[in-house]
């Protein structure tokens, strides 16, 4: 009986440390939380003008102190295109990355990144940054099932600001040039 315990002690111990270690809360998805105001701009390729989007609120709550789930819409008043956003943000502690999902009405597609290996605990990066895989766009200008590669920068919240940024490269037509082609531009709300 003695070995038996001795054996569940040692197989479920490590366990524990990863439990307890999964129920911290990150301080960068602390900062998160709130109602925001969103600009949105869009470049529609490299060396292009933005195009300012609808604008747009931002609710952000943190689920069980595990994961940030972020719901967008647009502004209450803005009569052109309709849309609804879901992003999920968490922060794997086994693996010791922040993990990055979202699926939006405007281009369903679901879209993943994953960071490389960060401490938490530490004060919150200036930039955090997510490698994405790749994605298939119907159409881009006169090109048809073009073929992109994106990354994703999460900017510290910062006096009720944060900026979020996706970069694309196009994998199959020219220039390969990666591009920042979204900006999210968030403002606490009081």
């Amino acid at each position: 009986m003695l070995k038996l315990c001795s054996l569940l002690v040692a197989t479920f111990a490590p366990m524990v440390g990863v439990i307890a270690v999964a129920q911290e809360t990150s301080p960068l998805l602390q900062s998160m939380v709130g109602t925001w105001d969103v600009q949105q701009r869009m470049r529609p390729g490299p060396g292009t003008a933005a195009v300012e989007l609808p604008s747009a609120i931002a609710r952000r709550e943190l689920v069980g102190g595990k994961y940030l789930e972020e719901t967008m819409e647009p502004t209450s008043g803005v009569a052109t295109q309709s849309f609804h956003r879901n992003a999920f943000i968490n922060y794997n502690s086994v693996t010791r990355r922040y993990e990055y999902t979202s699926l939006d009405t405007r281009a369903p597609q679901l879209m993943m990144e994953i960071s490389r290996p960060v401490d938490p605990k530490r004060v919150p990066p200036s930039e955090l940054k997510l490698q994405g895989g790749e994605f298939l766009a119907p159409e881009w200008g006169s090109a048809k099932n073009v073929r992109f590669k994106y990354r994703l920068s999460i900017g510290e919240s910062k006096n009720d600001q944060q900026t979020i940024r996706l970069f694309l490269t196009p994998v199959s037509v020219l220039p390969i040039e990666e591009f920042l082609a979204f900006e999210y531009v968030y403002t606490r709300r009081p």
